[in-house]
């Protein structure tokens, strides 16, 4: 059951990455780097970053499609309006749907961007 995911929560021209690289948060998981930068507009925002290093086009999409749901479900939870980018580490394609959820929110909640 995924919903839409329209472009207006999602971070989609290369300045706006290099933008959460510079000015945001960063925070390092097993399997992920999850970059947070607080933003102007009304919306949080998602950007995806997944290399060939992860494994296939098939793994890649999977892990893609695991973290948008993550975002989708938990964007209401965090603390400010923010542009959340999150690029993929080697090993992440062999985590589960509830592995990925896990390690983000825990990830997310011990820094305080995420209300628990």
């Amino acid at each position: 059951m995924h919903q839409n995911f329209p472009k207006l929560c999602r971070l989609r021209k290369s300045w706006e990455f290099h933008q959460v690289w510079k000015m945001g948060c960063k925070i390092h998981t097993p399997h992920f780097i999850l970059l947070l930068a607080e933003n102007s507009s009304l919306r949080c925002r998602l950007g995806l970053t997944v290399s060939r290093k992860v494994g296939n086009a098939v793994m890649r999409n999977r892990v893609k499609r695991n973290v948008r749901e993550f975002f989708r479900r938990e964007q209401s939870k965090f603390t400010n309006v923010v542009d959340f980018s999150v690029v993929a580490k080697r090993g992440a394609a062999d985590l589960s749907h509830k592995d990925i959820f896990a390690e983000l929110q825990n990830a997310l909640e011990a820094k305080g961007h995420l209300n628990g």
